[in-house]
């Protein structure tokens, strides 16, 4: 146990008035549940591969979209110059 266990357990034992057995016990449960909540917050937090590995795929996606938005933009160009040359051929 260490010295705030230690505090805990005289807390309990004394101004609870409870069994040493059951203040001991309650200390130690209390501790579990402590060390099982640091160990999920532990696993919940991203490692600096992962980050890296992200802001790759980030990079790779920027790429991407970029692609995509330049052949949108011509296509755009393509529809609006065949809709001008048709209301022109339709005009004459």
């Amino acid at each position: 146990m260490n010295i705030s266990q230690i505090k805990l357990y005289d807390l309990f034992r004394k101004e609870l008035n409870l069994p040493d057995e059951k203040a001991a016990a309650f200390v130690l449960a209390m501790g579990d549940v402590v060390g099982m909540d640091v160990d999920i917050k532990k696993q919940s937090h991203a490692t600096k591969d992962d980050i890296h590995h992200l802001e790759l795929k980030i990079e790779q996606t920027k790429g991407d979209l970029y692609k995509a938005m330049f052949w949108t933009g011509i296509v755009q160009l393509i529809a609006i110059l065949g809709g001008v040359l048709a209301i022109v051929k339709f005009m004459k």
